[in-house]
């Protein structure tokens, strides 16, 4: 199977473009993030955006969404979406992991090549890590969160425990 590797870009750096996308939205002041009331308003931002709601057969059993980057277009499965709009943490992340894959690669233009050799890339480097850092800092966001615990942050930011503490750590390491 043939992967795909990105520029590199550290957490500071994807955190940074997650501000500025919260900042343009003017949610940069919120909590709680509004995913996907966002798909809504997509295409009136983003020219060429679009998504849609697919049958659950429609995607194989492991992918809950998918991104083609070359036409900008997000087809996310129907339990997936019904789940984020009842506040599903996971199904809200995995929402914003899709948004991540088409904010960086398509909109933002990160360099995206083949990864013929298979070398085992660097986190930086891969574009599922990117984007799910993207969601983690788009929902989570570390200027606001301040000292929440992960039970806090879960709660507050409408998103998994899991996701909470995967958050956490990484803001208390810088």
């Amino acid at each position: 199977m043939i992967s795909y590797k990105v520029e590199p870009k550290s957490r500071a750096e994807i955190r940074a473009y997650a501000h500025e996308f919260r900042k343009y939205l003017k949610l940069d002041k919120h909590l709680y993030f509004p995913i996907v009331e966002l798909l809504d308003i997509m295409s009136d931002i983003f020219y060429g955006f679009s998504y849609e709601i697919v049958d659950d057969n429609e995607l194989p059993l492991n992918v809950h969404a998918d991104t083609d980057i070359t036409k900008g277009h997000i087809r996310i499965k129907e339990s997936v979406y019904d789940g984020a709009c009842n506040g599903e943490g996971r199904d809200r992340m995995t929402i914003a992991h899709e948004i991540g894959h088409y904010f960086l690669i398509y909109y933002c233009g990160f360099r995206l090549e083949r990864n013929f050799d298979g070398k085992e890339l660097r986190s930086f480097e891969d574009p599922e890590w990117q984007a799910k850092c993207f969601a983690g800092e788009l929902l989570i966001p570390a200027h606001l969160v301040g000292d929440l615990t992960p039970e806090e942050i879960s709660e507050k930011c409408g998103v998994s425990f899991d996701a909470a503490v995967v958050q956490h750590k990484s803001m208390r390491k810088g």
